[in-house]
């Protein structure tokens, strides 16, 4: 145990998010990173599309360079409300790379809790996407913005940008002749707990790869498969088990955004093998459905956020099923079945 633990520690040392996408854009630019599922225009306006390792890490640059013409100090905080989806993801990746720390705002909370969150972090930026299904993030934020004394900017991706807040999408395209500030040191990202909403709590970059390398080393996936997550938040169960693992492991990531029966049995198809990101709640009604018989599903990770288990089971043998155990918004415990 303490040999993984050093072997560990040595993958790690001098490990980021941003040092993984520029070896994935280099050695296996072409190949997809992130996909959304085929029914996403329905819940936000958004044709589904794809981005390749390459154009995830130019998405990301250019955002990073619009962030820095804030001049937020460095370390500044950035609330971000989205979905765990491709906005999000780059919208998180492009504040570590500015320098600036992200905060991932739980989408359920209303806006006394999301203020409060806000205002605990000094952000002085928000970032969120136009709709998700009947919410509106953008009004929400702009809102929040008018009330909180540090927030100064907000920006939105998608195509029904409120007034009073920057056109992301438009903007990205003319931000590459922004010159990116010298970071010298990683921020971490903020994350609050999704039952209780206490928080920020700051949660480093290397927690969120160790936790993907352990969860990496149990389910052992290939380069050719994919990671299917129906998990919005962005806790650490959340992030290692989606974004983490899929950039340490170089493979495709399909975060659903909106749980739609129809779209996880569309991302499940495609001849991939398939890890599965559930909430634990969930494992009943997967152990009762015929995609708990696919031959896709390579393995189920289970997010449990309460002590009791599910029942009915999953019963497959074949499956390799992993636990994650989230004990708060920064700490979890993996284990296998």
């Amino acid at each position: 145990m303490r040999a993984e633990q050093d072997e560990a520690t040595a993958l790690l040392d001098g490990l980021d998010l941003d040092a993984l996408l520029a070896a994935l854009a280099r050695g296996r630019g072409y190949e997809t990173a992130l996909r959304d599922p085929p029914g996403r225009r329905g819940w936000s306006d958004v044709n589904a599309a794809s981005l390749n390792f390459l154009q995830l890490d130019q998405r990301i640059d250019r955002l990073a360079r619009l962030l820095s013409i804030n001049r937020g100090q460095p370390g500044a905080s950035v609330a971000i409300l989205a979905p765990l989806g491709p906005e999000a993801i780059v919208s998180v990746l492009a504040c570590l790379r500015a320098g600036l720390s992200p905060v991932m705002l739980p989408l359920h909370g209303n806006e006394i809790e999301l203020l409060r969150l806000v205002e605990a972090s000094g952000a002085v930026m928000a970032l969120g996407v136009s709709r998700i299904g009947p919410l509106r993030p953008l009004l929400i934020l702009r809102n929040l913005a008018m009330r909180a004394f540090s927030t100064r900017f907000v920006g939105g991706f998608g195509p029904d940008v409120p007034e009073g807040v920057a056109p992301l999408d438009m903007l990205m395209a003319n931000a590459s002749l922004h010159p990116l500030p010298p970071v010298s040191e990683r921020p971490p990202i903020q994350v609050a707990d999704a039952t209780t909403m206490a928080g920020p709590v700051a949660l480093p970059e290397r927690d969120v790869l160790a936790k993907a390398l352990e969860l990496s080393r149990l389910l052992k996936p290939v380069a050719s498969s994919r990671i299917v997550t129906t998990l919005v938040g962005g806790d650490l169960a959340a992030l290692a088990s989606g974004p983490g693992m899929a950039m340490l492991a170089g493979i495709e990531l399909l975060p659903l955004g909106l749980f739609n029966l129809g779209d996880l049995q569309a991302c499940i198809e495609g001849g991939r093998h398939v890890h599965l990101v559930l909430p634990g709640e969930m494992e009943p009604a997967l152990a009762h459905s015929r995609l708990a018989e696919h031959q896709a599903l390579a393995s189920v990770i289970f997010v449990r956020r309460a002590e009791h288990p599910a029942y009915p089971a999953l019963d497959r043998p074949d499956l390799a099923i992993v636990e994650v155990e989230a004990r708060s918004a920064s700490e979890i415990l993996i284990s296998r079945r």
